[in-house]
């Protein structure tokens, strides 16, 4: 399990109804790590497959997969009467109520249904975001959630567990510009090339790079010629 070193900045899972922050999820132990996988979008044009025949047409697919802990052993320590009652029942709870529609929401599907409305859509669903830093801000859907439970109380509350969440990060496609999701899409992704413009080529290595690119070009001429 993961060290417990004080000022940590903590990670979290939230929810957001509108403009108003609803659930939070923080994570009691930092997972140790992340792993992170990207695969571009492009559109091709018609015709041949060439390069420049190749846009993007939207950022590129991420999926963020980690390891959360929970463990209620240091409440126990002092008493806490949530943890002595429920071990760390809640905080594994108001994980899983984020994979889950509002009860309220199923009520009214119900009720609207029961009324005989036609063309009835699935209840909405709160936006997710998940928390990595201020500058990884995603928001996000969770695709899966694994809880391991390993030790009881004598109530059979869970003391200790891990959960392993995989969620997809949602790009600009999957928002319109005046959703707070896509603003913040947008502003993580400003935070990333602004990270990137922070790399310092060496002028050997752009010197070595740009040889080659000569080189290449020359014997591409040749082959052409």
């Amino acid at each position: 399990m993961p060290g417990r070193g004080g000022g940590v900045v903590r990670g979290a899972l939230a929810t957001v109804v509108g403009s108003s922050l609803g659930s939070v999820v923080t994570f009691q132990y930092n997972p140790e790590s992340i792993t992170r996988t990207l695969r571009p979008q492009v559109s091709v044009g018609d015709g041949e497959e060439h390069a420049q025949d190749v846009q993007f047409a939207d950022a590129p697919t991420q999926t963020i997969s980690f390891t959360a802990y929970f463990d209620a052993s240091d409440a126990l320590q002092v008493g806490d009467e949530t943890a002595v009652k429920h071990g760390i029942a809640p905080q594994l709870a108001l994980l899983e109520t984020l994979a889950y529609p509002r009860r309220s929401a199923i009520a009214d599907l119900n009720e609207r249904r029961k009324r005989g409305e036609l063309n009835i859509q699935a209840p909405p669903t709160d936006s997710v975001i998940l928390v990595w830093g201020n500058k990884r801000v995603f928001p996000v859907r969770i695709t899966g959630l694994t809880i391991k439970e390993d030790v009881f109380d004598a109530a059979l509350n869970p003391i200790q567990a891990s959960a392993q969440i995989d969620v997809e990060v949602l790009t600009y496609g999957k928002s319109v510009p005046e959703d707070g999701d896509y603003l913040r899409f947008f502003a993580y992704h400003g935070a990333l090339e602004n990270d990137a413009a922070l790399v310092v080529t060496a002028g050997s290595d752009v010197k070595r790079v740009q040889s080659l690119l000569k080189t290449s070009s020359r014997s591409l001429d040749e082959q052409n010629a």
